[in-house]
């Protein structure tokens, strides 16, 4: 076809048209890159040194050094970007952006008070109250690139269409019993290879107290708040926001499973060998979120299993606790299958 001929067509594609598309794309690609960024710095940083000192390596003191500070830019690098997002030039004019953006300073502020805070004088509170201000202003975060980008909140799982109904609340159900029963076998699958490949690296017991010690918490309340921060940080961003900005980026849907897969391990990599594991609840996180289009059902069944790891009296306990749970989630697939997907089928048949 020439050119003359092409430039009649009303349909024709033009230049600029591409242009802005490509500039979008970059633009997707740009926020997802500062996003693993501000969420991933620090836990990947802390894992590596963790994983230094389990080979070997002459790296003690290089936390106690190093993290504080990086926890601090963090937190005030997703601070001062999401202040940026909500601000009355860039945000929604029906939602309010003056009110949206001094909320966003204030649990900044918060946050990088108590990082400061804990770089005078370490604490469990100044710490706890730290990592939950972070963990509001990311998870804010990921909601307002998903809006930026098309998405919005309902298209990255929160409240998706139909999630009221008595199929979605359902689903939501099933979710959470398979993330926390895929959980609890992850970390049978730790215990396993840690028993199996003791030679391979050095490894951290994952059955234990020795996690917590690991990770630095100085207490229950400073526990609850980093699982929080797990929480959101590996299923908001690994599995929800870097789908959803990596498919606006134009990236393939492998790439972004293996990039979410390749940076859970990273950041587990403190517990050694073992923390390959990490593989199988990714994979499954991934899978179901594909397949469900569920975030929060994500989020809650891994803060829950953590908590209830934590705070099980016993090993049996927590057996018990994932029987009941996986049966529970069974009924609720069960139910699915006999109530509403025969339903859904009927409703989409063409003589309707």
């Amino acid at each position: 076809m020439s050119a003359r001929v092409r430039a009649d067509r009303p349909d024709a594609p033009s230049r600029p048209a591409r242009g802005r598309g490509a500039d979008r794309a970059e633009r997707a690609a740009r926020d997802l890159r500062r996003l693993l960024l501000v969420t991933f710095a620090v836990p990947v940083v802390g894992s590596a040194i963790d994983f230094a000192a389990l080979s070997g390596a002459p790296v003690r003191g290089w936390s106690d050094a190093v993290l504080p500070w990086l926890r601090l830019a963090c937190s005030a690098a997703t601070g001062w970007w999401l202040a940026r997002l909500t601000s009355p030039r860039s945000a929604r004019p029906a939602a309010r952006p003056a009110l949206r953006t001094w909320a966003v300073l204030l649990c900044a502020v918060v946050a990088v008070g108590a990082r400061v805070a804990d770089l005078v004088r370490v604490g469990e509170t100044q710490s706890a109250v730290g990592s939950l201000a972070t963990t509001v202003l990311l998870a804010w975060l990921c909601g307002e690139l998903a809006v930026r980008h098309g998405a919005g909140p309902r298209g990255l799982g929160i409240d998706p269409p139909g999630a009221r109904t008595l199929a979605g609340r359902l689903t939501a159900v099933m979710v959470f019993g398979a993330v926390f029963v895929v959980a609890y076998t992850t970390v049978a699958w730790m215990a396993h290879l840690q028993l199996t490949l003791p030679e391979v690296a050095p490894a951290l017991p994952v059955l234990d107290r020795a996690q917590g010690a690991a990770l630095g918490w100085s207490g229950p309340v400073d526990m609850v708040a980093n699982v929080l921060f797990t929480g959101v940080a590996e299923e908001m961003v690994l599995v929800g926001a870097v789908l959803v900005l990596g498919r606006a980026a134009g990236r393939p849907l492998w790439a972004l499973c293996a990039l979410g897969l390749l940076l859970r391990v990273a950041a587990h990599l403190y517990l050694g060998a073992p923390g390959v594991a990490l593989v199988l609840l990714g994979s499954c996180a991934l899978l179901l979120y594909l397949r469900h289009g569920r975030l929060t059902p994500l989020v809650v069944g891994h803060v829950v299993y953590d908590l209830a790891a934590y705070w099980a009296p016993s090993t049996a306990a927590l057996n018990t606790w994932a029987f009941a749970v996986l049966l529970v989630g069974g009924t609720a697939f069960a139910a699915w299958l006999a109530w509403c997907a025969p339903a859904a089928g009927a409703g989409s048949g063409h003589g309707r």
